[in-house]
């Protein structure tokens, strides 16, 4: 498997609410249609009390079974829709292309 992960900084002067529900509510049902997805989570940033403000707003975790895979979703007519709806709500992204290494499984009920 390979995992992108996006980092996200919401548009300038966008409310932390407004960017939350159009990612969740508009722009997650267009990226759940790329074709080979295998998992994808959405990550919101939330007040980080006694720590440093973080740099990004929050962050996507987007899972397909290899490369070839991720390619060929991303550069698919859902891919390209996908992408061009981020500018609604994103500022900026920064994209990694990672492998994950579970060390603890996370979640719950």
């Amino acid at each position: 498997m390979v995992k992108l992960v996006a980092l996200v900084r919401k548009k300038p002067g966008m409310a932390t609410q407004a960017f939350r529900d159009y990612w969740l509510d508009r722009h997650a049902p267009l990226a759940a249609a790329i074709p080979g997805l295998r998992g994808y989570r959405i990550n919101i940033a939330g007040d980080p009390g006694d720590m440093a403000p973080a740099a990004y707003d929050g962050s996507a975790e987007i899972w397909f079974d290899d490369r070839a895979a991720m390619e060929a979703g991303l550069s698919s007519e859902a891919g390209r829709i996908a992408g061009e709806d981020t500018a609604a709500f994103a500022a900026s992204i920064t994209f990694l292309v990672t492998e994950e290494h579970v060390i603890l499984p996370g979640g719950g009920p």
